[in-house]
């Protein structure tokens, strides 16, 4: 360990049970080549299940003796974070939005997405407050759930600037499902004054040529659906930069180095240990700096912001779509609660009068019994189909639409707040304000 030094990691570890391919051996090839490298704190996604966290913390115990899992959701988060110094606090945060309760498939609402935090005491630096997050995956149509992914990184954005304002030290790790391109990634870079770790190490080195798989991990930073990946290499493209290592820039706190890391194949094997490569980034210590103490007191002014009206305004058109769109989607499921409510009063009516009508004209009772039985099997059917219509079209469906004003309305009010600080600020105050990241 260099004290001078702090090394971080961070690894999507694909962990699903029963859908993630070799799970258990990938998660043990995973724990042993993170005990094998001095690495002083790490950030895992989609660590799923307890068995695989309690052996990687076993594995690692000499290494990084500090270890939390966090729980959420009825299936877990999947979140976890490793340390070499000890943990004092730790959190979890549920986002408002993570997915929606009839996407059984796709899982996001049943694990209960949100960020996980830990705070690490440095004995140069003090306390960092570590971040580790997974945000609503895309599932094709990547418009889908950009509302939720948008809502959650702003929650995200909000905590990461109260940490800061505290004078902690930040970092954020994840797989942010997001392109550096994204709103997502803007909107913490911009108004969480987060700073990409991995841009800023290879900002110089980046070619704009890069056309083949080995440049695009090199000089891009792709971390998904890469070709070189053998859980993605049929898969068109040359891969996504999803996964990011963010910090808080200060005197005591200073990236180095960072590189897309395990993107080699397990030892002995041809797969790779995960779907995702990971991020190790090295950061330098400087513990007697002067800390920015003008930077806390600005970044506790909410209406300080280096985020562009008119990309604020665009944020609020997403939430106010995805509005729309959740509206016209619980107004279908209301209009199928009440059709589904007919049909069993309907075949109800039926079963009740049909048994007269038959013994008209048949002597047995089978035909009767099966009829009473057709109907009974479609009645419960139908019972339970118009109460999860209710349930989702009414309860869930308002609670998202309500959820959705509710960042339409917080956007508003850092756009008006925003604007009454450009008319009462002189050229000079404008000029005090955070700069922008130069990466």
């Amino acid at each position: 360990m260099n004290s001078n030094k702090l090394s971080v990691l961070s690894l999507n570890c694909w962990g699903l049970n029963i859908v993630s391919k070799k799970r258990r051996f990938r998660l043990c090839a995973i724990a042993d080549a993170i005990s094998n490298t001095d690495y002083d704190i790490v950030a895992l996604q989609e660590l799923w299940m307890p068995e695989d966290f309690e052996y990687l913390k076993q594995q690692t115990q000499s290494l990084l003796p500090y270890a939390k899992l966090y729980y959420s959701g009825a299936l877990g988060s999947g979140l976890a974070i490793l340390s070499r110094f000890p943990i004092v606090s730790t959190s979890y945060s549920r986002y408002t939005l993570a997915g929606r309760p009839l996407k059984i498939f796709h899982g996001d609402f049943y694990v209960g997405k949100g960020f996980a935090s830990a705070c690490i005491d440095h004995p140069d630096i003090g306390i960092i407050e570590v971040f580790n997050t997974h945000l609503h995956a895309g599932y094709g149509d990547e418009t889908e759930y950009e509302g939720h992914r948008l809502s959650e990184t702003w929650e995200l954005a909000r905590r990461l600037r109260a940490s800061a304002a505290q004078g902690r030290q930040v970092i954020v790790f994840g797989d942010f499902n997001s392109v550096p391109t994204s709103h997502n990634y803007q909107l913490l870079k911009l108004h969480a004054y987060m700073t990409d770790s991995w841009m800023q190490a290879n900002q110089q080195q980046r070619q704009n040529n890069a056309i083949d798989s080995d440049d695009m991990i090199q000089y891009e930073g792709i971390t998904c659906n890469s070709p070189l990946n053998s859980w993605s290499k049929n898969k068109a493209g040359l891969g996504d930069r999803l996964d990011y290592i963010f910090y808080r820039m200060t005197p005591q706190l200073q990236c180095i180095h960072s590189n897309v890391a395990m993107t080699e194949y397990i030892p002995g094997t041809q797969m790779s240990y995960s779907d995702h490569f990971a991020v190790h980034s090295t950061f330098a210590v400087h513990p007697h700096a002067t800390t920015a103490q003008q930077q806390c007191h600005d970044l506790s002014h909410p209406a300080n912001t280096n985020l562009d009206p008119r990309m604020l305004r665009q944020m609020r058109d997403i939430f106010k779509r995805d509005q729309q769109d959740t509206q016209r989607t619980a107004n279908m499921l209301l209009v199928l609660f009440v059709v589904a409510l007919v049909l069993v009063i309907f075949i109800y009516a039926v079963l009740v009068a049909l048994p007269t009508t038959l013994r008209q004209h048949y002597d047995g009772n089978l035909v009767i019994l099966l009829v009473t039985l057709l109907g009974g099997i479609c009645v419960i059917l139908m019972a339970a189909f118009a109460t999860v219509c209710l349930i989702v079209g009414f309860v869930f469906g308002r609670t998202e639409q309500r959820a959705l004003r509710q960042f339409v309305a917080d956007a508003d009010t850092l756009l008006n707040a925003i604007q009454r600080r450009k008319e009462q600020s002189s050229p000079h105050e404008n000029d005090s304000l955070l700069p922008l990241d130069t990466e």
